[in-house]
């Protein structure tokens, strides 16, 4: 018997709301600035209008984001997106963690949850080119962070960002375009965090920490329904 799935609600999807009342609040403030305060300098009037339209932005792009960013069941993972979405089987999952860099003698963990696979072929033959640009993008500053911390010698680092757009897995599987970028970020991730696939912890709805021990109970007991 399968056990229900677990849904993750993002909890940053909760302050959409309140990221568009603010910004459409600022613009009715600056409406009435615009028309009653004759004094108020051009330069701080524009200030306030890109901080009111960015702010609605903002908020508008969270309320357009799926209710659920994470579906876990004993067969599956599925993380869901504006963009598209993944699934993976557990079996394809070799381990996960937080990764961490080295800041001096200490270790620094990051604002991500980290998925080792056991095949590339499992992700790439599902994975939409419209999402693999979202993430290749979000994750960029991951990468600097990570060659910054584990790679200081190593510069100007353009060989990790002019990656090629042809890869060929290790069945044999030809990957070309965005998915080959994709493919080749994956491995140079490897190599740098020990980890291919990278979730933002903005996706979950608990602490990082706390949403890995339960990660690691789902997986523990998944077997008993199966």
């Amino acid at each position: 018997m399968t056990s229900p799935e677990q849904h993750i609600h993002p909890h940053t999807k909760r302050n959409g709301m309140t990221f568009c009342l603010l910004g459409a609040g600022a613009l009715l403030l600056i409406l009435y600035v615009h028309h009653n305060v004759v004094l108020l300098p051009w330069p701080l009037r524009l200030t306030l209008l890109a901080f009111a339209l960015i702010t609605l932005a903002l908020g508008v792009a969270k309320l357009l984001e799926p209710a659920t960013s994470l579906r876990i069941s004993p067969q599956q993972i599925t993380f869901l997106h504006r963009k598209g979405q993944w699934q993976l089987s557990w079996d394809d999952i070799l381990r996960f963690d937080i990764p961490r860099v080295h800041r001096g003698l200490e270790l620094q963990e990051l604002p991500f949850l980290g998925f080792r696979l056991s095949s590339y072929d499992a992700l790439l033959k599902q994975l939409s080119p419209r999402l693999a640009v979202h993430l290749l993008m979000e994750q960029r500053q991951l990468m600097i962070m990570a060659l910054r911390s584990e790679k200081p010698a190593h510069k100007p680092y353009t060989d990790y960002f002019d990656v090629p757009d042809y890869f060929k897995s290790e069945s044999g599987q030809v990957y070309r375009g965005v998915l080959a970028t994709f493919a080749v970020r994956m491995q140079l991730m490897r190599e740098l965090l020990g980890y291919d696939l990278y979730i933002s912890q903005n996706a979950f709805d608990r602490p990082l920490e706390e949403f890995k021990t339960l990660l690691v109970e789902l997986q523990t007991t998944r077997q008993q329904h199966l």
